[in-house]
Formats: C-alpha cells, sequence, structure tokens
C-alpha cells in the first residue's frame, strides 16, 4: 500500500489521548495507531495539567509518524485546545500532518489504553521532551524571524512612501517652476 501515490492513499489515522491519575498529578498518553493496531503508553514526568499532556500526546504522535516515515497520516485528539496550540499547528504545517479534534466519544480506544499501565520506557520520555524543546526552538524562532521581518518590510514601506511623498513634492515644485517660466515667457513676448 505505501508504494501507491499520495492521491491514491487512504488516510491513516492516529488517536492520542492524555490520562490524569492520582488526582491528575501524574499524566500518562497514549497513542493508538489503527492501520497497525499498534499502542503505546507513555508516562510523563513533570507535566502539570492535562491540556498539557494532551499536547505531549500529539507531539509523540508526530515523532511516532516521523520516526516510522509515515505518509498520509492525521491525528486525531478530543482535546480541542490541544489540538490548536501554536506549537501543534506550527508542527502540523511544517511536517504536512493533519490533525483534528474529535469528540471524545468517537476516541474511546485511546481513553482506555491511556489508563493502562506504560509500554514505553522513561528513555522515550525524555527522547520525547528533548523532541518538544528542539521543536519549541524552531517554531518560536520561526515566529520571531518572521515577526522581524514583518517589522522591517513595514519600515520598509513606510521610507518608501516617505520617497514618494518628496518625490511628489519635488515634482511639484519643479511643475509649478515649469508654468512659472512659461508664463514669464509669455509675459515676456507679449511685451515684444
Amino acid at each position: 500500500m505505501n508504494n501507491l501515490p499520495d492521491s491514491k492513499r487512504s488516510r491513516r489515522l492516529i488517536y492520542v489521548d492524555a490520562s490524569g491519575i492520582e488526582n491528575n498529578t501524574i499524566f500518562k498518553i497514549s497513542l493508538y495507531d489503527k492501520d497497525n493496531n499498534a499502542t503505546f503508553i507513555l508516562q510523563l514526568d513533570g507535566v502539570d495539567n492535562s491540556s498539557e499532556a494532551e499536547e505531549y500526546a500529539i507531539f509523540y504522535a508526530i515523532f511516532y509518524i516521523k520516526k516510522h516515515n509515515c505518509f498520509g497520516c492525521h491525528i486525531l485528539c478530543d482535546n480541542q485546545s490541544a489540538v490548536n496550540s501554536k506549537m501543534v499547528q506550527f508542527l502540523a504545517k511544517e511536517y504536512s500532518i493533519g490533525i483534528s479534534w474529535i469528540p471524545r466519544e468517537a476516541n474511546i480506544i485511546a481513553d482506555k489504553i491511556a489508563k493502562l499501565e506504560p509500554t514505553l520506557k522513561e528513555t522515550d520520555w525524555n527522547i520525547l521532551k528533548f523532541f518538544v524543546e528542539l521543536v519549541k526552538a524552531q517554531c518560536y524562532n520561526v515566529q520571531d524571524i518572521q515577526h522581524g521581518q514583518s517589522k522591517e518590510i513595514s519600515a520598509l514601506k513606510e521610507q518608501i512612501e516617505k520617497q514618494k511623498t518628496t518625490i511628489d513634492v519635488r515634482n511639484t515644485k519643479i511643475s509649478n517652476q515649469a508654468k512659472q517660466i512659461t508664463a514669464l515667457k509669455v509675459k515676456k513676448e507679449k511685451i515684444k
């Protein structure tokens, strides 16, 4: 199936979810790759809330997709704020991966999996954190560069407008002087 062109391949669905345990002091994330019937569970360390955990679930899915060189993938998550986060949207665009919000009822398998014992090790969590830190730097550098470029473009536009105004003033002066010279020539001709 991987030999088919992109237009002929079906979408590969990756479901993700996060679950809080011990009064939401510890979070786990899950990934369910429907095509391979593969499941992965990772316990997170140092994550403060469920939205952050849900973002890490999406980040893990993106990492998984890139690591396994998957094509035509679409990540489905039941946390709308995680799906809409700037960094998630940046990665979706950067890696051409579809990411959508789905209702919780449509994410039952990933939800149940997130409550199971972790299948991934602490080293996988450390690799994921490293991946996210690299992406954060890239995402914010790109945003800073774009912001800086838009400031430069605005400054250049202002400078061009000032130059146009200066040129218009000069052209008006020249035109007025030309009219005065012509009027003087006409006056001189009438005097002769």
